[in-house]
């Protein structure tokens, strides 16, 4: 199974890694810490059976010489919308720690609950398969049995 997971924080992903490579076989894993860097995987790979999926990402990869550009609350969405736009369906889990997301208008600050960009995601396209979870590092069993989960429909299909 080839997965593209976009994740910038190293802790979490290796996390996410360590864990699926424990739990299935026959896993490969494309890697983007960025919105720019997914969006060029995207461009590149001709076979991915899954996205794993942060929100929050910076605009390009952070290094000794970037600074990572400005970071997107919603960067996930930028994906999705590309994904969406080549005609490329492939099923997205989005693993984020945030249980809720602000939004900042010129007006005020609106709270988006996961339930609800959830919904504002799958109306992008009714033949998105995706599902979001919350992930915790303190307490793993939770995102762990819904990722496994969400992998092992796929891998079934």
């Amino acid at each position: 199974m080839n997965i593209l997971i976009v994740e910038d924080e190293l802790s979490k992903k290796n996390n996410i890694l360590n864990y699926l490579n424990n739990e299935l076989d026959n896993l490969y894993f494309h890697e983007a810490m960025s919105v720019k860097s997914a969006k060029n995987l995207l461009s590149s790979l001709s076979e991915l059976d899954c996205i794993i999926l942060d929100m929050s990402l910076p605009t390009f990869d952070i290094s000794e010489d970037e600074d990572g550009g400005r970071p997107q609350g919603f960067g996930g969405k930028e994906i999705i919308r590309t994904l969406l736009r080549k005609r490329m369906l492939i099923p997205v889990v989005v693993v984020t720690a945030y249980e809720v997301f602000v939004t900042n208008n010129n007006l005020s600050d609106r709270e988006v609950t996961l339930d609800e960009l959830k919904i504002e995601l799958k109306a992008y396209s009714e033949n998105l398969d995706l599902e979001i979870i919350k992930y915790d590092a303190v307490s793993d069993f939770e995102w762990k049995l819904k990722l496994l989960s969400f992998l092992q429909k796929i891998i079934n299909k």
